[in-house]
């Protein structure tokens, strides 16, 4: 019989609990732990190495410690990426396309091949990336906000509200039903409100599992604002069903 989701999330659960404790596991001493099989527990590995949660290495595992708030973690990297490749195959050549300052939704501009487009955008890291030479790159301008070098202001908002896009890549901090899309600054919360505000095409939600289901201080939208989300298969399915019901169309794309 097929255990359910919540059934193997609480046995991933006590296994990340069970390696918080120690430097590393076997997995046979993981398997006499949560008393089951070897092949479960190394099933549950994989699946917890590619969320980016754990590091297997010769029959062990170890915790991913975390150093920093701008850890990069190659697992949760390839996760994005993945995320932000689908995202971009949304975007038809001719568009004009609004991105955030969400890394995901900024990672999708690296899969838009020869495709000719309008990009404008409040996120200063774009100026990084190799672009069509044919395609059109637009600051918004405004004040910088360091780390994330994401411009805000008076000077961004005004930009955005002269503008419109036929399609918009978003990234946040967090998805729920509750508070819908959320982000920690106030000031990014206010160009998000108003990218999804101007786009008169397609509004596209990038997010990995760790957003889906939480919350963040400030709201840009709300779920019916959405027409599709791009996100995991490690999203919490329950979430993700509640999201479903408020109309959005869910893409989980797969590692």
């Amino acid at each position: 019989m097929k255990s359910s989701h919540k059934t193997i999330k609480n046995r991933r659960d006590k296994l990340l609990e069970l390696l918080k404790k120690e430097t590393s596991l076997l997995v046979k001493e993981i398997s006499l732990e949560l008393t089951v099989s070897e092949i479960t527990v190394r099933r549950d590995l994989i699946a917890l190495e590619k969320m980016g949660l754990v590091q297997r290495e010769h029959g062990k595992a170890k915790i991913v410690q975390k150093t920093g708030t701008e850890d990069y973690n190659e697992e949760i990297e390839v996760l994005k990426n993945a995320i932000a490749k689908k995202a971009a195959e949304f975007v038809k050549d001719g568009n004009t396309l609004f991105i955030n300052t969400g890394s995901t939704a900024l990672s999708s501009l690296k899969h838009l091949e020869d495709k000719r487009v309008t990009i404008v955008t409040n996120n200063v890291k774009v100026a990084n990336l190799d672009h069509n030479p044919n395609s059109t790159v637009i600051l918004s301008g405004g004040e910088i906000r360091f780390p994330k070098e994401a411009l805000v202001g008076d000077i961004a908002i005004d930009s955005f509200s002269k503008m419109s896009s036929d399609i918009s890549i978003i990234g946040c901090s967090g998805l729920s039903i509750e508070n819908g899309i959320t982000t920690p600054v106030l000031h990014e919360s206010k160009i998000n409100s108003l990218i999804i505000e101007r786009t008169n095409g397609l509004v596209i939600v990038v997010a990995d599992y760790r957003k889906i289901g939480f919350s963040s201080n400030f709201t840009s939208g709300n779920i019916k604002d959405i027409n599709y989300l791009i996100t995991d298969t490690f999203a919490s399915p329950e979430v993700i069903r509640e999201i479903e019901k408020q109309g959005v169309q869910v893409i989980q794309v797969e590692i």
